[in-house]
C-alpha cells in the first residue's frame, strides 16, 4: 500500500460500516418490515412465489455489504448470512440507479453495472418482477425513499461494480 492509499480520506465505504457493525437482527428486523411495507401489493398477489424457499443476496460492492432476502410464502425476510440461489452484485450507485428508476435495468446489466450469479434464471425473473412495478403502486413513504435515492444518486459518481 503506497502513500497515498494509506491516507485517503474516507469515501463512500464509510456509509456501510453501520450496517456491519451492527449485529444482523438490529439490521435485519427493520429491513423484513420495509421490504414487507414496499412489496405488500405484489406479495400479497403471488407475484414473489416463484422465489419460495429461496435465497438472494444483494451485494453492494462499494460498501461492502450484503444483504440476504428470502421469502416463506407469505412475506419476504431479510435474514443472516446463509447459503443463497442468486447474487446481485453492483456499487451503489448502480442500486440507487435501479431503484430510482434513472435507467432501464436491462442497461445496467448489459453496461455491467449490476451482475448476476448463480441461477440466472431466478435472477432475471427477480429482475423482470422489479422492472415490472409500477412505482405509482408503490405506498407513499417508499415513493418517497425513491425520489430520495434518486437525488443521492445524482451526487455518486459512477464506480467500477467491484
Amino acid at each position: 500500500m503506497n502513500v497515498r492509499e494509506r491516507f485517503k480520506k474516507p469515501g463512500i465505504e464509510l456509509l456501510g460500516l453501520p450496517v456491519k457493525l451492527l449485529p444482523a437482527a438490529m439490521i435485519n428486523k427493520p429491513l423484513t418490515k420495509a421490504i414487507n411495507h414496499i412489496f405488500r401489493t405484489p406479495v400479497e398477489e403471488g407475484d414473489f412465489d416463484f422465489i419460495e424457499d429461496r435465497c438472494l443476496k444483494i451485494h453492494i460492492t462499494d460498501l461492502d455489504v450484503s444483504f440476504y432476502i428470502s421469502f416463506d410464502g407469505e412475506q419476504l425476510t431479510a435474514t443472516s448470512p446463509r447459503h443463497f440461489d442468486v447474487e446481485f452484485q453492483g456499487n451503489s450507485k448502480a442500486f440507487l440507479t435501479l431503484a430510482s428508476r434513472q435507467e432501464d435495468p436491462d442497461t445496467l446489466f448489459f453496461q455491467r453495472s449490476l451482475m448476476i450469479e448463480g441461477d440466472t434464471e431466478l435472477g432475471l425473473g427477480v429482475k423482470n418482477l422489479l422492472d415490472s412495478l409500477e412505482l405509482e403502486q408503490l405506498p407513499i413513504p417508499a415513493q418517497k425513499l425513491v425520489w430520495l435515492g434518486q437525488q443521492v444518486q445524482k451526487k455518486i459518481p459512477m464506480a467500477s461494480p467491484h
